[in-house]
């Protein structure tokens, strides 16, 4: 018995030794053949690899060794341990202990496995990683504004800034899965554009296939915003506005100066606003339409999206003028230049006239003028113009202009009747009375008794040429009227120059007379109708004497008479007698008609500029000089008319024969 226990216990001591060689975990196995070269086992052990949740265990195929970790572990540093029965194992050559060395396994590894007989074998080792399970995406943001993402509802939440438009927005986003996607669409982070007016699901798809949706809902904030920025009256808004008036906003203010004169009760004002809706007076407003009486302080009302308001305050006034200008200018019934551009107001007046109290009629832009501090009267103020005189024009806001009126006597112009004014100086009204003209005031002559008497005076002889210049319209016919007459004897002795009708058929006639008595004249080849303007002009130098009517030359002849005469005789406008009668029937041989103007110059004026005195007449007149409008005459009978003519005839006999020459007046 004792020698079967022995025995049993020699057999079982191989069996302890084998099941104490090295294991996995470090022993030893007993040693087989000595050319063994294999790897029994080659797994990833948890306890060895941090990284890892449980072992991973390879599968032997032959030379070849593969491996799976989870997709998360890092393959780089993972200890290996493995069942052997050979002596050495190396990687790239170091020496491997089983449990204890780290090797990178992002690509794969060569165990190089020797025996003691010098025998080896390579096994090539792969380690993959499981597909992810992840599906999560972790940041959201639209318009750079960050999502809240809520993980547990698979919800994802964005408020944008008030006013975005939600259509076709990128979304940014990062996400830990191998895709995102929107109804099948693989979605590119800040470039695949989505209509996020509705929510929108993002799906995320894991390495392994399984998904997880997630709702992106996007919502824009209610704006706060109840500014308005721009206010004007636009003139294509407010025809009545030449151009359009801009506000201007300082806080809750807005305030607008509305050009001189405007009104301000019917205006639609153009506006601009950050608001939802702008009111006055709880009635909605629409920016260039909605009109308004602005004659007062008015509230407008901007309501924000959110509901918030903001009252701004419209003020409208109208400016005050600051215009200054004098736009006319007539200095003793003459009309001046004005010069704006150097503030001068100019005229010439004859050597003689006295300048120490004429009147101004002048027409102003501005609420005031004075001289020297005192207010003037248009028409009726008189100053000295002897010196150039500062007429100060100020503007309804306060800002003031100067012209200087500038008088220039002229030795040219020998004389200058307007007949502005009655009570003007140079000259004596008798019987004749003022009414409109062509420009201005002028005197109406009854033909029976009336004229005007300026003293004799060297100015007025003009020797050598000169020219007469008029305005005339005749109301009836008078034999032999005068218009202007040097002279006042009513033998004509004293007669120098004479511009008068000639019978009754409206002939014009002019003459000069020399030293001897001898005359020179021409007769217009126009007959004067009734109720008519004509400009009227007669010249002489020491050649020729010229007649004009409404700019064009009537006639002309030689002067045959040399210098005109001198004489102590007045000048007589609207007859050729003063006071002293001719007959009793032609009496002082007046005109009934109306002068509105003579002027008396010391030179003959050539074609030229009796056609541009002519031309700027008709322009500045009230009546259209050249229009011959002819009023409907009385129709006689043909016996009146017989009877009439025979008359005249008899009359122009008896004229004749009680004056030696026929030209009453010449």
């Amino acid at each position: 018995m004792k020698k079967l226990i022995l025995t049993a216990i020699a057999l079982c001591i191989p069996l302890l030794i084998i099941s104490c060689s090295e294991t996995p975990s470090g022993k030893e196995y007993p040693r087989f053949d000595a050319g063994d070269t294999d790897l029994l086992d080659f797994r990833f052990a948890a306890k060895n690899n941090s990284v890892l949740p449980a072992d991973a265990i390879g599968t032997l195929d032959g030379d070849t060794i593969s491996i799976t970790v989870p997709h998360d572990a890092s393959l780089d540093g993972l200890v290996a341990e493995y069942v052997t029965n050979s002596p050495v194992v190396q990687v790239n050559g170091i020496t491997q202990a089983s449990g204890k060395s780290a090797n990178d396994f992002d690509s794969p590894v060569v165990y190089h496995v020797s025996a003691k007989n010098l025998a080896a074998r390579e096994y090539t080792v792969t380690v993959t990683k499981a597909p992810s399970t992840e599906k999560k995406i972790t940041t959201f943001a639209l318009l750079g504004t960050d999502a809240i993402i809520d993980e547990t509802g698979a919800d994802i939440r964005v408020s944008l800034p008030p006013k975005t438009s939600l259509k076709k927005l990128p979304a940014s986003f990062s996400a830990a899965c191998s895709q995102v996607t929107v109804d099948g669409v693989v979605q590119a982070s800040g470039v695949t554009l989505n209509d996020f007016s509705v929510p929108v699901v993002y799906t995320a798809v894991a390495e392994n296939g399984s998904r997880k949706d997630y709702t992106v809902t996007a919502t824009v904030i209610p704006a706060p915003w109840k500014e308005i920025t721009s206010f004007v009256f636009r003139s294509s808004d407010n025809p009545a506005l030449g151009s359009d008036v801009p506000g201007t906003i300082a806080d809750d203010i807005i305030s607008v100066v509305l050009p001189f004169k405007s009104k301000a009760n019917d205006l639609a004002a153009w506006f601009v606003t950050t608001g939802e809706k702008v009111s006055l007076d709880g009635v909605a407003q629409s920016a260039g339409s909605t009109r308004n009486d602005f004659s007062s302080v008015r509230d407008f009302v901007v309501t924000a999206e959110d509901g918030g308001q903001r009252t701004y305050t419209v003020d409208v006034t109208v400016a005050k003028s600051d215009a200054k200008a004098i736009t006319r200018f007539v200095l003793d019934g003459e009309e001046c230049a004005i010069d704006e551009d150097a503030r001068a107001i100019r005229v010439a007046f004859p050597a003689s006239r006295p300048l120490g109290a004429l009147k101004a009629f002048f027409v102003t832009t501005g609420v005031l003028v004075s001289v020297g501090g005192a207010e003037q009267e248009s028409g009726r103020t008189e100053n000295n113009f002897t010196n150039p005189v500062a007429y100060i024009v100020k503007a309804d806001n306060g800002s003031t202009r100067t012209y200087t009126v500038i008088v220039t006597p002229t030795a040219e112009l020998a004389g200058l009747w307007n007949f502005e004014y009655t009570d003007a100086a140079g000259y004596t009204l008798f019987g004749a009375t003022q009414t409109p003209g062509v420009q201005g005031n002028s005197l109406r002559f009854d033909g029976y008794d009336d004229y005007v008497l300026v003293p004799d005076s060297a100015d007025l002889t003009l020797p050598q040429a000169g020219s007469v210049e008029t305005l005339v319209k005749i109301i009836t016919h008078k034999p032999y009227a005068g218009i202007v007459h040097k002279g006042v004897r009513p033998d004509f002795s004293d007669e120098t120059y004479s511009l008068q009708f000639w019978g009754t058929d409206g002939t014009v006639r002019f003459l000069v007379t020399g030293a001897s008595g001898r005359y020179s004249y021409v007769d217009s080849s126009t007959k004067l109708s009734t109720d008519v303007w004509y400009h009227i002009v007669a010249t002489w130098n020491a050649s020729e004497v010229r007649l004009y009517i409404n700019g064009k030359l009537e006639s002309w002849t030689p002067n045959t008479v040399g210098e005109v005469r001198d004489s102590a005789g007045g000048l007589v406008i609207g007859a050729q007698l003063a006071d002293t009668l001719y007959n009793s029937s032609w009496r002082n041989l007046g005109m009934n008609g109306i002068v509105d103007r003579v002027e008396l110059f010391g030179r003959a004026l050539p074609d030229t500029e009796v056609a541009a005195r002519y031309e700027t007449i008709k322009t500045a007149g009230g009546e259209a000089l050249a229009a011959y409008l002819m009023h409907v005459a009385s129709r006689h009978s043909g016996l009146m008319i017989a009877l009439l003519g025979g008359i005249a005839f008899i009359l122009a006999g008896l004229f004749v024969f009680n004056r030696r020459r026929m030209r009453a007046g010449g």
